[in-house]
């Protein structure tokens, strides 16, 4: 069947509850470009928390330009994480309405998985990362549920107010920078939670710790529906698209950032043909992600899905569906399974080599890898890819497991949130 022309997929969104017919007959199976580049981003977000847990540099959030080259795009490199995750979460719900699901079916698969998403996020998520019961943290699996909610309603609307409104809220919510919560009253918790990194207190004891503020993620959540439009296109057309878009973004990134513009908190200094220049100049805000943190990882993004799914589709990368495609075809499960082993190796390292372990066991906000290794404790960055690689390759059979099993038992309906 033929893909749906945009005026087609605008119809869809103008009438109130008809399906999208499917665009194919494979319409409700995994895409692999997706599962590969979701992977790929698995495996990032493994270093990054290797880092977290391993590594004996302390990583300022605050200035990450003071870093060397190496620290610096050891932590850098990770940032395409979350927006992928957020992005192709957005993709995948409208591929859904491309195969089928009426309005009201997306809907409430979205207020379901959103709210099942909030609650792992503080019960799961929190003990595999933090440990015992303590200050709350609100991190990437609460934003996208909170986003997957925001979405529930706005797949009501038609497609272009759908789009309209994403870009408005990526490239828009910059303007409220200035806006702080201590000046807000009694609506300061619910902006930190919209905008604003920071602790919630109730009567003087710390609840929350926000570290991602979801409405900019909801807003991107959003462009990644709406790029669902494109995605579903002839393979040349969409590979083309894709790529134009992604290189675009690159340079909407450098354009912004180079003029000292609109579109991030932290402008960036000249310090010569250094290393601190570069550093500097790439130093952009994720927490909540600015126009230009976007543009600039979103842009990337964009071209290696481009690329994954051209060469996936012409058979020139077979060893992308044997490795990282296995990481993309569970994430969720993945993604608790990494923290909880890099957690029990980080305190079973921390003992065997004299140090205080009790840190990495210690809850919010008196211990975790947040308040920092114990002194004396950690590797270099070499030792840190080693351990990180070991992590990997130590996951890829448990994950090809559960991902076969999810896939020849589609009659478990629960394996769905996992």
């Amino acid at each position: 069947m033929e893909p749906m022309s945009f005026s087609q997929q605008l119809a869809y969104h103008r009438t109130s509850s008809e399906p999208l017919q499917p665009v194919s007959q494979k319409g409700r199976r995994r895409v692999p470009s997706i599962d590969v580049l979701r992977g790929f981003v698995m495996v990032l977000i493994a270093l990054d928390h290797t880092r977290d847990f391993f590594s004996a540099q302390i990583i300022s959030v605050a200035d990450p330009s003071r870093l060397t080259l190496p620290y610096f795009f050891t932590r850098w490199i990770t940032h395409l994480c979350a927006p992928t995750f957020v992005f192709l979460s957005g993709l995948s719900v409208y591929l859904q309405a491309s195969s089928g699901k009426s309005r009201a079916e997306l809907s409430k698969l979205l207020l379901v998985r959103g709210c099942w998403l909030i609650i792992l996020q503080f019960t799961v998520v929190y003990f595999v990362l933090i440990g015992p019961p303590g200050v709350g943290i609100l991190q990437i699996i609460g934003a996208i549920g909170l986003s997957m909610l925001v979405l529930a309603v706005m797949v009501w609307l038609p497609l272009p107010s759908i789009t309209a409104i994403g870009i408005a809220v990526v490239a828009g919510h910059n303007v409220f920078d200035t806006v702080h919560a201590e000046h807000l009253g009694h609506w300061s918790a619910l902006w930190k939670i919209a905008h604003e990194r920071g602790f919630i207190s109730f009567h003087g004891r710390l609840l929350l710790s926000v570290v991602y503020p979801f409405a900019p993620w909801s807003g991107l959540m959003l462009l990644g529906y709406s790029f669902g439009q494109l995605w579903i296109l002839p393979l040349r057309d969409r590979t083309r698209m894709t790529a134009w878009l992604g290189f675009s973004s690159i340079a909407l990134f450098i354009v912004l950032r180079a003029l000292h513009s609109y579109g991030d908190p932290n402008t960036w200094i000249n310090y010569g043909p250094t290393e601190r220049t570069v550093t500097s100049f790439l130093n952009v805000e994720k927490y909540p992600p600015s126009l230009q943190y976007v543009a600039i990882t979103i842009g990337i993004v964009l071209l290696l899905l481009g690329w994954i799914d051209a060469s996936l589709s012409t058979g020139r990368a077979p060893w992308l569906r044997t490795t990282l495609e296995v990481y993309g075809r569970a994430p969720l499960a993945y993604y608790i399974a990494h923290l909880a082993l890099i957690h029990l190796l980080a305190i079973v390292t921390c003992a065997m080599t004299g140090h205080d372990w009790h840190r990495f066991a210690t809850p919010l906000p008196y211990g975790s890898f947040i308040a920092g290794p114990p002194k004396g404790y950690g590797f270099s960055l070499p030792g840190v890819y080693v351990i990180w690689v070991v992590i990997i390759l130590a996951l890829y059979l448990p994950v090809k497991w559960y991902a076969d099993y999810k896939r020849v038992h589609p009659e478990q309906w629960w394996l769905r949130y996992l």
